[in-house]
């Protein structure tokens, strides 16, 4: 089922070291890593490796060696779908204020979906900007965007793109049951 909910429109989601984290890749100026904390959870994080800050560690011991940090363009928080065709559930993606409108979001899925070759699942609530995001994706090439009238469902729909959001004649995709996926082409 796909909700829709407000969101506050800024944030700034600082700066992170890379400890513990993947490099999967660079992408579009971008170094892309994940975190992959079980087999059924991921998240992934987008860091600009040209903007850094140092900080100073506090120790047990008080030396406060510095540390390199890089600022966090956006993150995704994946979950994978219980369902037959092993998707991954968005259930958070964030993008840094200073780096909206250039399309973070769909560049991010796309990466995801050709590199990592999965299947993205929309989640099960969606901002505006979700919405819209996925309506982008559908019109990308190279990506197939369907749905499902309900999880156990065998009546699939590719939606067509709205104004704003994804539309289908054969059933409601919001606010309704259905499931919408998407997969590199």
């Amino acid at each position: 089922m796909v909700a829709r909910i407000d969101m506050a429109r800024g944030v700034s989601l600082g700066y992170g070291n890379l400890d513990d984290l993947e490099l999967v890749g660079r992408a579009f100026g971008y170094d892309i890593h994940i975190e992959q904390e079980e087999l059924s959870a991921m998240t992934v994080w987008v860091y600009e490796r040209n903007v850094t800050k140092r900080f100073r560690r506090e120790g047990l011991s008080g030396d406060g060696e510095m540390e390199t940090r890089y600022r966090i363009v956006a993150t995704v928080d994946l979950i994978k779908h219980r369902g037959a065709c092993h998707a991954w559930h968005v259930d958070m993606l964030k993008v840094d204020s200073r780096y909206k409108g250039k399309n973070l979001a769909i560049k991010i899925y796309k990466f995801l979906m050709r590199k990592m070759d999965i299947i993205m699942m929309a989640g099960s609530q969606q901002s505006v900007g979700g919405r819209y995001v996925w309506n982008k994706l559908a019109k990308s090439p190279g990506v197939v965007v369907y749905a499902k009238k309900s999880p156990y469902s065998k009546i699939i729909d590719f939606p067509k793109t709205g104004k704003r959001e994804l539309t289908s004649k054969r059933f409601s995709l919001y606010g309704s049951s259905a499931e919408i996926f998407a997969v590199a082409a």
